[in-house]
């Protein structure tokens, strides 16, 4: 006898679990008693016939919903034992000997053979999953998110420099899970062209060659998505998350962000984060949110769920925390919105700086004279020049060690990097820097819009008049 489970919810029901590898014996047992032990039923149901049974768990709030540990892996039912299903997500073949319930979060945790710890966070949606998978979707409840940051008691995440001997566990973060279900994937037509012919091929029948119209279709053809939206309480979409669409039981985190307002770009980071991920957006206040889930197909978006409401509730576990979360919220997202504005004038002059070297050369193969031509870039550049050091200071007098005041960057720079991770009202020296930065940047910017949108337009037409071959780029603001 490996384990012996007395129910939660009734006391005449016991469950247990024996073990006869030691005779060459590798099939699970599984039993039940309703009476107290009078009387014993098997309940393997369709557990595979190899795999010894070593752990068995009762939901606190479900009572048909069990979990069993055998030797390679977990297995769940909703039905109390008539049918089980593996679960795996990450969890390796291995043999499982202990299973808990983290009865406050709805959380099962595993211990393995290997002295390994295993938690399936936020179980919920298995209760009684069968009933709940008839649709073409299915989007489960949502478990309250904990909103919080992370202290780093080591000086980075995790465990810092201490080295392989130093082990230390991954932490949920700060985040809300979806749970969804799909019952069938969504293909492309790439997808099930190739599938069609499979078919074919399997059965040893001819594959017709794609005619130009199916190619076409197929390359213009925008993948298939499924789509997260998230709202606030007012209805106001707050984020939207994106994802391939999957048969089966699924999930997708959200960070309790904003999406960040930086520029996008597909380079990574020329810098090392300590912190790890790409700038992050700022925290949304705390409150009630819902969740939708759509699919996009053939560029047409259809709702598949129906709004699933959750709560982000504060982690009180801040030394001082803002008395006002939402006004926090919104002085955390000025400073984002403010950070990608500026982030967005210094890629565009960086860009426009790469296509004045273009012009320099197409300049000196103009049949025109080009002396005139090259002082009205001249000009031009030096205008970029004096708007780049608005922006990120001077950097000759930096090199010199002259005092020069902070440009608009650095302020807001700094102001990113103290408030990104703050739970704290915001000081009076940030409020100052914040309005300091506004009242700077605005100018700057409408010169800068004016030198892209305007005079570097009407240069390039210039060129273009005066037959000067063609030069890559034509960058533009918007409003």
């Amino acid at each position: 006898v490996n384990a012996v489970f007395a129910s939660k919810h009734d006391e005449n029901v016991v469950y247990a679990c024996f073990n006869n590898h030691k005779n060459g014996d590798f099939k699970p047992y599984l039993a039940i008693s309703k009476d107290k032990g009078n009387s014993w039923m098997l309940i393997n149901g369709n557990l595979p016939q190899r795999g010894s049974t070593y752990a068995i768990e009762e939901d606190h709030i479900d009572k048909n919903l069990l979990f069993v540990g055998t030797e390679f892996g977990v297995f769940f039912s909703d039905n109390q034992g008539k049918e089980w299903k593996q679960l795996k997500g990450g969890l390796p073949t291995i043999a499982v000997r202990d299973i808990a319930i983290q009865e406050e979060h709805n959380d099962l945790v595993l211990g393995t053979f290997g002295r390994g710890f295993y938690v399936l966070d936020d179980y919920s949606s298995l209760r009684n999953i069968t009933q709940k998978l008839e649709g073409e979707a299915t989007l489960f409840s949502v478990r309250d998110a904990l909103q919080f940051e992370s202290s780093y008691p080591l000086g980075l995440p995790s465990k810092s420099f201490q080295g392989d001997n130093f082990y230390i566990g991954d932490n949920l973060g700060s985040e809300a899970i979806f749970t969804w279900y799909l019952k069938e994937g969504i293909q492309s037509k790439e997808e099930e062209r190739k599938a069609e012919a499979k078919k074919l091929s399997d059965k040893g029948k001819d594959n017709p060659y794609p005619s130009y119209e199916t190619l076409k279709a197929e390359a213009e053809e925008t993948s298939p998505q499924l789509v997260f939206t998230i709202t606030d309480e007012q209805g106001k979409i707050v984020r939207k998350l994106f994802t391939s669409p999957t048969a089966g039981l699924n999930r997708i985190h959200w960070d309790l962000r904003y999406a960040s307002q930086e520029p996008i770009s597909f380079r990574k980071a020329p810098f090392y984060n300590p912190f790890g991920g790409e700038n992050a957006g700022a925290f949304v206040p705390t409150g009630t949110y819902t969740v939708t889930l759509s699919k996009i197909v053939n560029d047409k978006e259809t709702q598949l769920s129906e709004p699933i409401s959750f709560e982000v509730i504060p982690l009180k576990n801040a030394v001082l925390p803002a008395d006002d979360r939402k006004a926090l919220a919104t002085f955390q997202q000025e400073v984002n919105d403010l950070s990608g504005k500026v982030s967005s004038v210094q890629n565009s002059l960086s860009e426009l700086s790469n296509e004045i070297r273009y012009m320099k050369e197409a300049i000196k193969a103009t049949p025109a004279k080009h002396i005139d031509l090259m002082k009205e870039l001249k000009t031009l550049e030096q205008e970029i020049q004096a708007i780049q050091t608005k922006l990120n200071g001077d950097q000759i007098a930096n090199q010199l060690d002259k005092g020069t005041p902070p440009s608009i960057s650095s302020r807001v720079g700094y102001l990113v990097y103290e408030q990104s991770h703050s739970t704290g009202t915001p000081t009076e020296t940030h409020k100052n820097t914040l309005a300091i930065a506004k009242e700077e940047f605005e100018p700057m910017y409408k010169q800068a819009k004016d030198l892209i949108n305007n005079k570097f337009d009407a240069f390039r037409e210039k060129l273009k008049k005066f037959g000067a071959p063609y030069t890559p780029g034509n960058i533009h603001f918007l409003d």
